[in-house]
């Protein structure tokens, strides 16, 4: 709450681009306005409890931010205005939905894929894949989007 209460009066202090004695102090009482009229569930980290998981993920997403980076330039330069690409459903693994968020968010974060649509539901990812020319890409590109879901929940899901 705390951490939450200091960033709410950072980003206040932002948003006027100043950070006088009086900003802060109405800063303060915005923050503390909006906490208690608007307070926050309880959330529990699990990420303390996984850090060497955590680490594997940001290191998985550095390599993966950079061979997405050159897939889609090695693609552009190749095909020009001809590269293809694919909408594919790629089943959620997860129930929890901060798990689905960030695998969404962190797929979405590099070039050549991101998620145009989740159907809670039925429990899919429609996947928008840049570079897809065949059935084999196809299912590299399902493949890419499980494994990273299978990262996120190795590092904040349940355990299990």
């Amino acid at each position: 709450m705390i951490s939450t209460f200091v960033w709410l009066v950072v980003v206040w202090l932002m948003l006027w681009g100043s950070a006088d004695l009086g900003l802060v102090l109405l800063g303060a009482v915005v923050a503390a306005g909006v906490l208690l009229l608007y307070p926050l569930p309880p959330v529990r980290s699990r990420v303390l409890r996984r850090p060497h998981r955590l680490v594997g993920l940001g290191l998985f997403l550095v390599a993966d931010l950079v061979i997405s980076g050159i897939r889609v330039a090695w693609d552009a330069a190749r095909y020009g205005r001809k590269v293809r690409a694919a909408v594919i459903a790629v089943p959620v693994l997860s129930d929890e939905d901060y798990v689905i968020a960030t695998a969404a968010n962190l797929l979405s974060l590099g070039p050549g894929k991101f998620v145009l649509q989740l159907d809670r539901r039925e429990r899919v990812f429609y996947v928008y894949a840049l570079g897809v020319r065949s059935a084999a890409e196809v299912d590299r590109a399902r493949a890419d989007v499980l494994g990273l879901q299978r990262r996120v929940i190795k590092a904040f899901g349940e355990p299990g």
